[in-house]
Parts: C-alpha cells; sequence; structure tokens
C-alpha cells in the first residue's frame, strides 16, 4: 500500500506502542456473542491487508503491522470502538479517493459486506480474542436437539451444526459394514465369520457397544494405536542418514505397546517419555519410554562436523513435540521469528535448551548417545509378560470350548476300526503302498506309546508307524505325536514327522495322521493341524511291504511279537483308511485360531526363561554439568547469538512468567490440565484416524495459517472431557466408535454434496483407504497365514534378493523362515533409506521425520502389488485352501463362504453369478494344461491337494481369492 509521504506520516504519527492487537482492557475475552475476531474479522484482514501489512518484514509497508505481533498498529482512536462512523479505519477502506483508499488495487477492494462487517465489529466495541487455540478450553453445554437420531454427546454438536445447513444425518450402516469397520478401525483385522456371526445374531440392547469392548480389550487394539504413535515418533529399525545402519530400538516399540494395552493415561504416557529416566527411582520400562526422543535420524559417533549432527537431533526433537504435542510449526523459529504464530526465535532455542543437556558420543558406526541394556528374557523387561500369559490362556480356554468336534471316517472309507489295543493276525492285511489316514480317540499320560505300527526298526522290517514319543528315539520329542514311514523295510529310506506340541496331558484328544505318497504328512490334534511340525527326510512316494502284522496299542522292537512300546489309558476309535482325507478331519479356521494361541502360549513361557541375551537400546540421560545453549543467527549453529535459559514459550506460559525448566518440568507443564493446546491436538488426531480428516484439518498446524475447527464446540468439550477422565484414552475411542456420527452410513445422502462437498459436517461415514500395514495385515488374516505374536525383534518378509545393494546401502535382507515372515506388520524391519518395498509402494512412511497425517494414494503400481506381489499371492494360495478345505461345497457354496471370510457378509446375487461364471471360464481355461505347474509356490503355501485335479482347484480359487483381495471394498474401509 505504497502512498505519499504525507499519508505514511499520518499513519506513523497516530502509532504507539500500545498495540490494538495487544490484549487490551477491551479485548481480553472471547466474544460470546456478536462479530468474532478470529472468526469474521482476521480472514478480513488477511486477505486484503496482510500482503503489505502482515508477518512479513521485507514487504511491510509504512512499518504497518496488523496481524497483531510486533511493529506499530493502529491507535485506538483510528479504530474508535463503538463508534464506526469516526473510525479512521473504516474512512480508509471505504473511501472512493484513490488517494486514500486501502486497498489501493481495485482488484483487492474490501466488498460492501465485508466493510459493513467491520462497521459491526466496531460498534461492538472491536473486541478482539485471542487466537483460539491459545485460548484454555472450557466445557461447552451439549446443544439440545430435537431428534432421537443422537446417541451421546458427539451426535448433538454434529446434528446442531447440520440442522443448521438444512442437512440431515445417514442413518445408521448395515451391521456386517458396522463390525468390519469398527474391527479396521480398532483392531487393523477384518472380523472372522465366527465374529460376524456372533454379532449378528446379538439382537439385545447394546450390542454394538458390547462389541466394541470386546475389540478394544484386544491387545491388538494397542498395536493397531501404535501404528499410528510410531509415525508420530519418526520410530524406525534404522538411524538414518547414507549408512541407515541398524540400531535395536524395538524394546521402546513394545513399550508402547504394551503401554497402551493397559490403558496407561495420556499424561503418563507422555511424561515418561519426554522423561522418563528423570522421575524417582526410574524402573527400566520408563527408561526405556524416553526412546521416543532417541528416535530420530542420528548420525553415526564420528561424522563431521560432530556438533552439527548432534544439534540436528536436538532441533528434530523440539519440532517433533511441536507438532505432535501442541500442534504448532515450532520449526519455522528456527532461523528467524515465526512470520505467523508469536513465537520469537529465543522462544525456540528456550526449548532447545531444554532438550540439549543429553550426551552425543560414540565411535565408528556406534550410535552417539546413552543407552540402557534390555534383557531379552527374564522379568527385568518392565514388560507384564503374566498378563499377557493370563490373556492368552483366558483366550485358548475359550477358544477351545467353541471347537467343533473333528470329522470322522465314514464306514465306506476305512479298511478298518478298533476299539482298543488289539493285533491283525495277517502280516499282509493293511499292507498299504500309498495313501493312508490313520485316526484315534485317546487320553493319556504316557511319554512314549505306539498306537497304529507296521515298523520294527531294529528287526528290519520297517513300514510305516503313529504314535507317541518317537519311540525314544533320540531325535523325538517325548509326549509329542510321531509318524516314520520308509520306502524300503532295510535300510530306512523316507521320512520321520514329530509334532509340535504334547498330547500326554490327561485329556481326551482326537489325533490323527494323513499320508500322501510322495508329497505329504500332516499331523492333527483335535481337528487341528500341526503346522509347526518338525519334518525330516523326504516323503517317500511308496510304502514297503513289513513282515509284522498291524498292532494297535502297541509296537515292535525286534521281534514278531507286538510287546514293546505298549499304549496305557483310553484309547478307541482307532481308523484307518487308505485315502487322504486330512482336510475332512480338520475343523477349518476354528482351528487355526486355536492353534495360533497355543503357539503364542508356547512363546510366551520360552520367554519368561532365564537368558544372558541382551541389547542396547537408545534412551534419554541428563548431563552432570549443563550444556549452555545460544540462539542461532540465521539457523547458523556456527553463528551464536546470546544466551537463553530453557523455558517454554512465551506465548504459553504461566501466569507466574518464565520459569527456568528442565525436561520433566516441561513434560508436566504440557499436561497442565490447562494447557490450552495438549487436549486439542490429540483428540483431533483421535478423530482424524476414524474421518479421515481431523475437525481441524491441519493437525500439525493449530496456528494463525492453520484450519479453524469446523465444530469449535465438539473440539473443546473432548478436549475437557480428555482431561476430566484423568487422561484415559481408551474413553475417548470409545464415545467416538459408538457415536451415531461414526455408526452412518457411507452411502451420500441426496444433496449433500451441493450443501458440503467436502462433507466437513459429516452427513454421513467418509470411505477411507487403508494403511499400507493393514492391506497387509487383512491379506494375511483372511489366508488364515496371520501370526498375532506381540512383541520382540522385527522380522524380514518375502522382499526381493539384492534389494539393499541396488541402494547402495550394507547389509543383506535375510527372508525370516517359517511363520515369522506372517506376523503384523508394524513388526516388519523399517528402514529409513529402504523401506519394505511392499509396504513403501502402498503409501507407508520412511519416518525420516514426524509423520502427524498420511497421505493415501492410489496408483496403478498399488494394484500391481496387490495382484502379483508374493505376499499377496501367497495369501491368495492359502486363502484357496482354507476355502477347499470342505470338498463337499458347491462352487456356489464355496463363493459364499469366500465373501463372508474376506467381507464379513454374503455376496449379492449379481455377485454369486459374476464370480460363478468366473470359475466356470477360468476352469475351462485351464482343462488340458499343466495344472501342477498353475497353483501357488508349494514351498510357500503347501498344497492339501493329492492329485492333479485337486491341484488345478488349488490354482483356480487362488485366482478367486486374488480377485477378492483386490476388491475396492477390501482396500477401503467402509
Amino acid at each position: 500500500m505504497r502512498r505519499s509521504g504525507v499519508i505514511i506520516g499520518l499513519l506513523w504519527s497516530m502509532a504507539c506502542s500500545l498495540s490494538f492487537f495487544a490484549e487490551t482492557s477491551w479485548g481480553l475475552e472471547s466474544s460470546q456473542n456478536g462479530v468474532s475476531y478470529n472468526e469474521d474479522i482476521r480472514p478480513v484482514l488477511a486477505k486484503h491487508c496482510f500482503s503489505c501489512h502482515g508477518p512479513d518484514q521485507a514487504a511491510r509497508q509504512g512499518d504497518l503491522r496488523l496481524d497483531g505481533f510486533g511493529g506499530h498498529s493502529l491507535r485506538t482512536e483510528i479504530l474508535n470502538p463503538g463508534k464506526p462512523g469516526q473510525s479512521e479505519l473504516i474512512a480508509r477502506v471505504s473511501s472512493d479517493d484513490e488517494a486514500l483508499r486501502m486497498p489501493p488495487e481495485p482488484k483487492m477492494a474490501l466488498t460492501s459486506g465485508e466493510i459493513a462487517l467491520l462497521e459491526r465489529w466496531i460498534q461492538e466495541g472491536a473486541r478482539r480474542e485471542s487466537h483460539w487455540s491459545l485460548i484454555p478450553p472450557r466445557r461447552p453445554s451439549v446443544p439440545s436437539v430435537g431428534s432421537n437420531w443422537a446417541i451421546n454427546p458427539i451426535d448433538r454438536f454434529i446434528f446442531s451444526r447440520l440442522a443448521t445447513a438444512g442437512i440431515r444425518p445417514s442413518p445408521e450402516a448395515a451391521r456386517e459394514t458396522l463390525i468390519r469397520r469398527a474391527s479396521l478401525d480398532l483392531i487393523g483385522l477384518p472380523p472372522s465369520p465366527a465374529e460376524v456371526e456372533t454379532f449378528l445374531k446379538d439382537h439385545g440392547p447394546g450390542a454394538y457397544s458390547r462389541l466394541v469392548d470386546r475389540l478394544m480389550e484386544r491387545v491388538e487394539f494397542a498395536e493397531r494405536r501404535a501404528q499410528d504413535w510410531l509415525d508420530l515418533s519418526r520410530y524406525a529399525d534404522s538411524r538414518g542418514f547414507a549408512d541407515d545402519q541398524t540400531r535395536e530400538i524395538w524394546p521402546w516399540r513394545d513399550w508402547v505397546i504394551h503401554a497402551i494395552d493397559e490403558n496407561m493415561p495420556f499424561d503418563q504416557f507422555t511424561v515418561e517419555q519426554l522423561a522418563g529416566d528423570m522421575l524417582p527411582d526410574p524402573s527400566l520400562a520408563q527408561r526405556i519410554a524416553t526412546g521416543f526422543n532417541r528416535n530420530a535420524p542420528q548420525a553415526k559417533g564420528m561424522t563431521y562436523p560432530v556438533e552439527e549432527f548432534r544439534l540436528k537431533g536436538v532441533i528434530d526433537r523440539v519440532n517433533t513435540i511441536g507438532r505432535v504435542w501442541m500442534g504448532l510449526t515450532l520449526d519455522c523459529a528456527e532461523c528467524h521469528d515465526h512470520k505467523f504464530d508469536p513465537i520469537t526465535q529465543a522462544d525456540y532455542y528456550s526449548m532447545v535448551a531444554i532438550f540439549n543437556n543429553i550426551e552425543h558420543t560414540g565411535t565408528g558406526f556406534k550410535q552417539g548417545g546413552p543407552t540402557v541394556e534390555y534383557p531379552m528374557h527374564g522379568k527385568e523387561t518392565g514388560f507384564n509378560r503374566g498378563r499377557d500369559l493370563n490373556r492368552v490362556r483366558e483366550a485358548l480356554i475359550a477358544a477351545e470350548k467353541t471347537l467343533p468336534p473333528p470329522g470322522e471316517i465314514q464306514e465306506t472309507e476305512w479298511l478298518g476300526q478298533w476299539e482298543g489295543p488289539a493285533v491283525e493276525q495277517n502280516p499282509n492285511h493293511f499292507s498299504l503302498r500309498k495313501n493312508l489316514t490313520i485316526t484315534a480317540r485317546i487320553r493319556t499320560t504316557q511319554p512314549v506309546a505306539d498306537l497304529v505300527s507296521k515298523y520294527d526298526w531294529m528287526g528290519g522290517q520297517r513300514s510305516y508307524v503313529f504314535g507317541i514319543g518317537g519311540e525314544n528315539d533320540p531325535g523325538s520329542k517325548p509326549g509329542h505325536l510321531f509318524f516314520w514311514a520308509s520306502s524300503t523295510v532295510d535300510p530306512f529310506r523316507g521320512v520321520t514327522v514329530n509334532g509340535s506340541f504334547p498330547v500326554n496331558d490327561g485329556r481326551d484328544h482326537h489325533v490323527a495322521v494323513e499320508f500322501v505318497a510322495g508329497e505329504s504328512v500332516r499331523l492333527f490334534v483335535d481337528g487341528i493341524e500341526d503346522r509347526k511340525v518338525r519334518i525330516e527326510g523326504g516323503v517317500p512316494k511308496t510304502l514297503a511291504v513289513s513282515n509284522r502284522p498291524l498292532a494297535v496299542g502297541s509296537g515292535y522292537n525286534n521281534s514278531g511279537d507286538a510287546a514293546a512300546y505298549r499304549y496305557e489309558g483310553k484309547l478307541s476309535k482307532v481308523q484307518l483308511s487308505d485315502r487322504p482325507l486330512g482336510n475332512r478331519l480338520s475343523v477349518g479356521s476354528a482351528g487355526d485360531t486355536v492353534a495360533m494361541l497355543r503357539n503364542e502360549w508356547s512363546r510366551l513361557l520360552s520367554d519368561s526363561s532365564d537368558g544372558d541375551d541382551s541389547v542396547l537400546v537408545p534412551v534419554m540421560r541428563e548431563r552432570d554439568q549443563v550444556r549452555e545453549t545460544f540462539i542461532h543467527v540465521r539457523g547458523d549453529f556456527l553463528n551464536r547469538g546470546p544466551r537463553v535459559a530453557p523455558r517454554a514459550p512465551a506465548l504459553l506460559e504461566r501466569a507466574e512468567g518464565p520459569q527456568r525448566m528442565d525436561r520433566l518440568a516441561f513434560a508436566r507443564w504440557l499436561m497442565s490440565d490447562q494447557h490450552p493446546l495438549v487436549a486439542r491436538v490429540v483428540v483431533n488426531r483421535y478423530w482424524q484416524s476414524y474421518f479421515g480428516h481431523g475437525l481441524v484439518r491441519t493437525p500439525d498446524d493449530f496456528g494463525v495459517q492453520g484450519d479453524s475447527p469446523t465444530h469449535p464446540q465438539l473440539l473443546d468439550w473432548l478436549a475437557r472431557e480428555f482431561v476430566e477422565s484423568g487422561w484415559d484414552r481408551k474413553h475417548i475411542h470409545r464415545l467416538i466408535v459408538t457415536s451415531a456420527t461414526y455408526r452412518q452410513s457411507s452411502v451420500v445422502p441426496n444433496r449433500a454434496t451441493e450443501l458440503d462437498p467436502e462433507n466437513r459436517l459429516l452427513s454421513y461415514m467418509p470411505r477411507l483407504r487403508l494403511p499400507a500395514e493393514q492391506l497387509r495385515d487383512q491379506a494375511l488374516a483372511v489366508s488364515g497365514l496371520l501370526i498375532q505374536q506381540v512383541g520382540g525383534p522385527p522380522v524380514f518378509p518375502i522382499q526381493p534378493d539384492g534389494y539393499w545393494q541396488q541402494r547402495a546401502l550394507p547389509g543383506d535382507w535375510k527372508n525370516s523362515e517359517g511363520q515369522s515372515r506372517h506376523r503384523r506388520s508394524i513388526y516388519t524391519y523399517w528402514r529409513r533409506m529402504a523401506l519394505h518395498p511392499t509396504l513403501e509402494i502402498l503409501g507407508a512412511p520412511a519416518r525420516e521425520l514426524c509423520v502427524v497425517k498420511r497421505e493415501y494414494s492410489n496408483l496403478p503400481t498399488q494394484a500391481l502389488v496387490l495382484m502379483n506381489d508374493p505376499i499377496f499371492h501367497e495369501a491368495a494360495g492359502a486363502f484357496a485352501n482354507r476355502l477347499l478345505e470342505d470338498f463337499k461345497l458347491t462352487d456356489a457354496e464355496r463363493i459364499v463362504l469366500a465373501f463372508q471370510v474376506a467381507l464379513g457378509r454374503e455376496p449379492t446375487e449379481t455377485e454369486r453369478k459374476g464370480f460363478e461364471s468366473f470359475v466356470i471360464r477360468q476352469r475351462a481355461i485351464m482343462t488340458g494344461h499343466r495344472l501342477e505347474n498353475s497353483g501357488p509356490n508349494t514351498e510357500e503355501t503347501p498344497s492339501r491337494s493329492t492329485n492333479v485335479e485337486s491341484k488345478g482347484e488349488v490354482a483356480l480359487w487362488t485366482l478367486v481369492s486374488g480377485v477378492l483381495l483386490n476388491l475396492d471394498e477390501m482396500v477401503n474401509r467402509p
């Protein structure tokens, strides 16, 4: 706004040190009625005036600043509160004289409505509020609404805004949608068919609330919430920068999961992470918690210049805390006073001083800074394994009670059945050469006993034997099932199989073995396949013919009499068939759940044993000698300005004025119940995790340049509810997901896009793209491959050979073996410079910096990953096997089952017919081809098929499963 010297002189003469935009006697409180400065007036000034009279000192004209901080501002006589007709401001913006009118450019002129708004504001006294986020939240009254749609207070605030806009909320979503939505949001996994069935059958009042409670009590809820916190904390298993070497900080990740699972109050959660080491007599867990501020990228100990890289880490701590707890872009003040928010450079470096007293040492490639020894085993970890053991035990007991009985061999299919010990006289009977299935009902405490035997290894008469304890063989496990099969009577040429858990516990068990010549051996206990069996040797294509008679309940030891390894206990319904019938005996997915819990129980017992292994975990620890901290002029660490003392930013200081602070005092100050920002910022992120956007759509910028809240009263109500609940996180999550707002249909109602195109008022539930980790975890869960083991060192799912080398990074990725590769994605090794390519393409962040909100995309490369990536192809193959467990199902019935498992609902008639047509076409295409090469890699997904035709069916249903895993409904939360 350049004008003649006369005009500038006039403005200068009217300026004084008393700023209108400072808190004056008429501008301390928020405007409760009428025109609001923050909501109505400031946007007008920002639009028309700030370009010349705003924060940019280089562009500022006449030393006149209207954005509220520093410089000269208009005196009250220019405004003349209460007298708009005598206001110089009104005269300038409404003048017809081009020499006097402000702003001078016609295209920037205020509209008549904007001028009228300014006049009304001045008439009402020109009251100014502090920026809305800097006013401590007060609990507003919950609106009264004339509708029974609302379920809890959240809905009353939402309904009130919708009613004002003339929009009606959407009806509640279908129950199948609700359980899928809640499961994906709360635990990051889809519901099982059994869970869906239980929910659909529960028509009592509060059924949905009970569902939410069940989900939130699961440790998977803590894992899903921890995933968001890992983004915020810039967690990774490598330290960043060029070499990006591994560091052992995963115990901190486990601490976060444990703290959330225990519903640790958020104020305690904060204090322990920022200053747990400064608490009186801190526990190992509290010291581990301070790893939050050691998560940042860090150069190796001798990187030069050492001081510059040390300060980069300190700067990162301050910037991260600003975004995570205060929702402020503090980093803008690293080089100069903040251009928009009232944060000076001195404020910024005073916060730096709080976090500048940590060691940064190390030689070579070692981590710089303090560490603590974390034992890999034992009770000194500080994490309550006893609670985990009780949780798993209770879940296991409940799951075993609901197991359906295993299937039985029908009379037309078995060759023999025995009720107790017996010996067949004719040795030619039951001399099978190919496939066989043996089942039995047992109850025993014996460590060693044979159940069915035509096998005498000492006598050189081998064929097959099924029993417990492996006849005391050194490689066998007492009390565990075993099966031996040889293609020659002498010497041994064949396979030995040992089960992974005991069956001699004195309880009733249904045990079985399925032998498929040349292909596979499977053990079953109570209809559950033991997927952790130890197999040695190759599966023979034929079985040897022994001259020993078939013995039931005993075996042979260099004798023609079955007098060895006698069985003692209950033995009944021993059946033998020459057909592979394992799928018929399996109880399917219900058994998979029990198997998963049994594996977790065994792991927890193993981890509870004493051990000497330990890792060094980066933590915070104060130096004895306090470092001096200086302002860095223009952000240059070599150009020191004035020295500063450690304290909080002046705009947020307590009434008693600046106080010297350490980390512990700062953490407690953050969690003061009168802090204006923290509670708002945190509940806003919780809201964002369910609706895609927060009530403030700039979750890391609650400052002047950030968005205003769409529902300011709701935000303040939630913030006060959070504080007054004792910082109870589960309470806030439960409030949100049990609200009618959350339970709305995602179908866009009529006129909603016209009246509220961005759905800011939430007249329907937005559909959200699933994060990368949930896309992978969902595929594993649906296929039955997912291993829900909690905590521990990171794992290494399959990725291409040489991936790190292609990025010129040291080290060699070694794919995890066995079930470890199927653990939840939160446990995947996270390398900043080379994130697992599957997760990277699907949108997971490298976490080089704090990530407050992920950016979601829908790219062609993502579709290629979901269709062709080894992880998803393996999941499709396992899903196919799961669908083929019951061989009696028709194609139509199998399609219904596939939809129930994958989507938690039955297909529509159109969907069912479409998939049936797809199956018919693919089966026709496969006819005449080499079907054995069409299925999934049998090394990754063991086939349960027994012939070429069934292998073709596995290949066919792998294609069907792949289509299902790629449906839009699968990759988006409804």
